[in-house]
């Protein structure tokens, strides 16, 4: 059965009237963070608003949605709090649509958007490859960019859209090199979610390191990983079950939340970082310098790249030409998870 407003206005803990009034856009004042849980309810009840679909077909909302894969991650947060940075000082509002990077929540949240007629849609995370997907995904953008809509992502995806992307390619490729020049030869990744775009490229920059270190991929050193603490630290178990003459004495997680759980993981096998063995991620949380240890990563600048979106999609709505690729640069961010070999005593 279809949500009701009246559901909406239960779960947003507001009165039908001024559900009413956000839902419909009328001409009256109504609070901005009022305004914001009325439309995250009616977007988490797939509420459909359908008179106003069919008598303002080409009008839009001032709002931005923003597509997340886990907004549970603080990688979100900051590229949110960038986009809202820019959204606010421009008189739009934002809406965070999580998909727990399933592609069936993904299309629910795009048709709901749709239907609310957001001005923009910015997809914060790289493209999900599960196949078929990346077809239907592009019919879809395609109906809402021909209503005017302006669509962008934030990482390497499967969409021919304007993007504004770090360099993970480059980012993944330059921390190798850094472990390299530390002495270590044996580094372990953990690598992301198989079905994401983005965990495929800084596999990719980790496998170009090696190769222009002249180290060789080793299989046993490639562990999965699924962008979370939990997958940090049972990617550590692997460490139980290779000879101490393979075992790696750098890991490499593709994230710094996989890098949190791997440093949790080693602690718990009596593993200490960095003496026994050097640990770093990718991202820089702004939580990423005030664990113990400190950790090294690749900064992206997530915020600041939240910002960069936000004003390109903005730019489009004003019909304004944009460059079709924007590769913001990375850099390695040297901690004290991270020793040179001679300073290791591997277990």
């Amino acid at each position: 059965m279809a949500a009701s407003i009246v559901q909406v206005a239960e779960l947003a803990g507001v009165s039908i009237a001024t559900a009413s009034r956000v839902i419909s856009n009328a001409n009256y004042k109504v609070n901005f963070k009022t305004r914001e849980k009325v439309l995250a309810a009616a977007a988490q009840l797939n509420y459909t608003p359908n008179a106003l679909a069919r008598g303002m077909k080409t009008q839009h909302s001032n709002m931005l949605g923003i597509i997340v894969g886990d907004n549970s991650d603080p990688y979100y947060a900051e590229i949110v709090r960038g986009v809202e940075d820019v959204a606010n000082e421009n008189g739009y509002l934002t809406i965070v649509c999580n998909t727990d990077r399933q592609p069936a929540k993904e299309l629910n949240y795009l048709k709901t958007l749709r239907d609310f007629r957001a001005s923009g849609i910015i997809f914060a995370g790289g493209g999900l490859t599960e196949p078929g997907y990346p077809e239907k995904l592009a019919e879809k953008v395609e109906e809402l960019t021909g209503e005017g809509t302006a669509v962008i992502t934030l990482s390497q995806h499967t969409l021919n859209v304007p993007t504004v992307q770090p360099d993970n390619f480059e980012g993944a490729r330059q921390m190798v090199r850094k472990l390299v020049e530390l002495g270590h030869h044996k580094i372990a990744f953990v690598t992301g979610p198989s079905n994401l775009i983005v965990a495929n490229v800084r596999l990719q920059g980790y496998m170009a390191g090696l190769v222009e270190a002249g180290l060789s991929l080793q299989p046993n050193l490639l562990w999965p990983g699924d962008f979370s603490m939990s997958g940090g630290q049972k990617a550590v178990q692997a460490l139980n079950y290779l000879p101490p003459q393979q075992r790696p004495t750098a890991i490499f997680a593709a994230n710094d939340e996989t890098a949190f759980g791997v440093m949790v993981g080693l602690r718990r096998l009596g593993w200490q970082v960095p003496q026994n063995i050097s640990v770093c991620g990718f991202g820089d949380l702004p939580v990423a310098q005030a664990i113990g240890p400190a950790l090294t990563t690749v900064r992206i600048g997530l915020r600041e790249l939240g910002q960069a979106g936000a004003r390109k999609a903005l730019s489009l709505l004003k019909n304004e030409t944009v460059e079709t690729v924007e590769i913001s640069p990375v850099r390695v961010v040297e901690r004290d998870s991270t020793a040179t070999l001679a300073q290791t005593q591997s277990l």
